[in-house]
């Protein structure tokens, strides 16, 4: 859109003053000066959505060529042409108007005449061309001045005589007003277009609307696309009833009659149709028909599960995640990625603590099934009243309480993912019947529901128990067990993989305290060497409470030593090994306990002597841990 001046001269000051002034508002419109006799030349330079401001006599002139654009003349204003009267005046007695096609006044001017004592001229002229012969008649006359349009004007001047412009300050601000007015409804009305195109062209339906006689007004690139229509052209204008792919539409259609939900089979594709009439002022004015590819349907309410859903359901650890060099966890994590690369379900078995819920993600993530959800239950933590509808989900009104619109069970979040159960063990014999149908059929009914729905997940278990012993006992089903664990993964324990303490600790480090991992790195073959001494009940989880502790009691790595990062290590450990708390702590002859103190440290020396300061070997000599001869040693600050 631009907005284009011609034939204002001599006003060119008031009209570019009076555009600039409203073109704050218009940042990226082009204004263009142009020559009258240019745009004659080329009409169709002017295009539909411009704006040209001109002189009232070209402006006759351009309608007549069939200028393009919104066209706006100068208006003569009353005081503005008196103003012009009166200039020429002073240079005589005898004023020439001049006026395309007519004269300008059309009533008798001798009152006027008498008034001013003038004599006035009224002289027109039939096109542009004629006007050089009309100024030369004048000058031929002896007339000297002219009243008129700029173009007249500037002609006059030419030919030597004074010319008088009719226009002031006042016409060219109308002119402008009016530009400015038409080009911001232009404006409002394209921005209005652009949205519209622009919300169809991102509607994730086809859109198609017809007109009071099925003639598509709009038609967007999804609609085309589902519709297979891309042999046409352009559709725009075209009835339905004319093109065969869409007779499904027409026959399932009717005029002023809505459709909501109607399911139809075109071309191996199943659509889902709505059709909205239109009404203005309680007149027809045509139809909208929204239409949709139930596949995509399925696939965008699964995505939006997934969001709504995606912070607590997904998996975010991978193989990479296992920390361990030690052939017990190599050989562990090599048999879980065969187990990922197929569909069967897991019975993950370990200790608490070795790490059962990051093998159970890396195996999904590793999995054909790494981009849908992953979702964990610990069957431990829900309450058996309430298990039955987290893992199945309810529909509303099934109970007291229920959610308005019901809820999805986990299971049914999970489609096309994995379920972790954890602490599989505890589910509930009344549970277990409920999930070995699951398993079997493939289908969850919600609470309070009589209608199925289809699931596909893969079930990853994981239990610190023998189940064999409960199903002897009666606690657990057989049928389950056998259901749940085809494939069996043993995870070793920290005791039997401590070789892989180095790597551990040093990871836990830079994961948390990055700014220790220097210092800690500097001493780590003495740490684990200690750290090895340790029989790790809690596995992995119970070290890095223990380095957790650690790092509390320690202030800053630049001030740090080894005899007191040791010291720290050994008051961390003892504090979480309670077995070693005994008598002589509520002993009340102290005295006694200090003289048998003095002779186990002079015992010890003498061996670190011996074995020049070995401390394995000098443990092995006395008959004691290595962790209790450090802590004996730290007691008396010999470390």
């Amino acid at each position: 859109m631009k907005l284009f001046v011609t034939g204002f001269s001599p006003l060119d000051v008031f009209v570019e003053e009076e555009i600039s002034i409203r073109k704050q508002n218009f940042q990226e419109l082009v204004v263009q000066k142009l020559e009258a006799k240019d745009i004659l030349k080329n009409p169709t330079y002017i295009q539909n959505d411009d704006v040209l401001i001109c002189g009232a006599t070209i402006y006759e002139e351009f309608k007549k060529r069939h200028v393009r654009g919104h066209l706006i003349p100068f208006r003569v204003q009353t005081n503005e042409f008196l103003k012009a009267l009166n200039q020429a005046v002073r240079l005589g007695n005898e004023i020439n108007i001049i006026n395309y096609k007519e004269k300008f006044f059309k009533e008798d001017l001798s009152d006027l005449e008498n008034l001013l004592n003038i004599k006035i001229n009224q002289y027109s002229y039939p096109n542009v061309e004629s006007i050089d012969d009309l100024i030369d008649e004048l000058v031929a006359n002896n007339q000297n001045s002219v009243i008129g349009s700029g173009l007249i004007v500037s002609k006059a001047i030419k030919k030597g005589l004074s010319g008088f412009i009719w226009y002031g300050r006042e016409s060219v601000k109308q002119a402008v007003d009016i530009a400015f007015n038409v080009l911001t409804g232009r404006f409002e009305e394209q921005s209005n277009l652009k949205r519209q195109e622009y919300i169809l062209e991102h509607f994730n339906e086809g859109v198609i609307s017809l007109n009071v006689t099925n003639r598509i007004l709009q038609i967007n690139q999804k609609a085309i696309e589902l519709l297979d229509l891309q042999k046409y052209r352009d559709l725009k204008g075209i009835s339905i009833n004319e093109i065969g792919e869409f007779g499904f539409i027409s026959k399932s259609s009717k005029q002023n009659v809505p459709i909501k939900g109607k399911l139809l089979d075109y071309k191996n594709k199943t659509l889902f149709l709505n059709s909205f009439p239109i009404y203005v002022k309680d007149i027809f004015d045509g139809t909208v028909i929204i239409i949709s590819d139930t596949d995509e349907i399925q696939k965008h309410e699964k995505k939006i599960r997934k969001k709504l859903y995606d912070q607590s359901n997904r998996a975010i650890y991978d193989f990479h995640d296992i920390v361990g060099k030690s052939t017990a966890i190599q050989k562990t994590k090599l048999k879980a990625r065969k187990f990922a690369k197929t569909d069967a379900n897991v019975l993950i078995i370990g200790e608490s603590g070795t790490g059962k819920e990051l093998f159970a993600q890396s195996i999904h993530n590793e999995s054909s099934r790494s981009s849908e959800p992953f979702i964990a239950i610990n069957c431990a933590a829900i309450p058996e009243n309430l298990i039955e509808s987290e893992f199945f989900g309810y529909t509303e009104g099934a109970f007291t309480g229920a959610k308005k619109g019901g809820k999805a069970g986990l299971f049914e979040l999970a489609h096309k993912g994995t379920v972790f159960l954890d602490e599989l063990g505890e589910i509930p014999l009344s549970m277990q019947s409920k999930l070995l149908r699951i398993l079997q059929e493939k289908v969850v009914r919600r609470v309070g529901s009589a209608s199925i729905i289809p699931i596909d997940v893969r079930i990853i278990a994981a239990t610190n128990v023998n189940l064999l012993e409960k199903v002897r006992k009666g606690e657990f089903r057989l049928d389950l067990f056998y259901r749940i664990s085809v494939l069996n993964l043993i995870l070793p324990t920290l005791n039997q993989r401590k070789e892989d303490l180095e790597d551990l600790v040093l990871s836990y480090t830079a994961k948390r305290y990055p700014h220790f991992l220097h210092t800690i790195n500097e001493h780590i073959y003495e740490m684990t060497e200690l750290l090895a001494e340790y029989q790790w009940q809690g596995n992995i989880r119970e070290l890095e409470n223990n380095l957790e502790r650690l790092f509390a009691y320690l202030e800053s790595p630049t001030k740090l030593t080894r005899k007191e990062l040791m010291h720290y290590l050994i008051e961390t450990l003892e504090d979480n090994d309670f077995s070693q708390l005994n008598a002589d702590l509520y002993a009340e002859n102290t005295s006694s306990q200090d003289l048998i103190k003095k002779a186990e440290m002079s015992t010890i020396k003498d061996v670190l002597n011996k074995t020049n300061g070995n401390k394995s070997e000098a443990a092995k000599l006395l008959g004691i841990s290595r962790s209790t001869l450090w802590r004996k040693l730290n007691e008396e600050e010999l470390i």
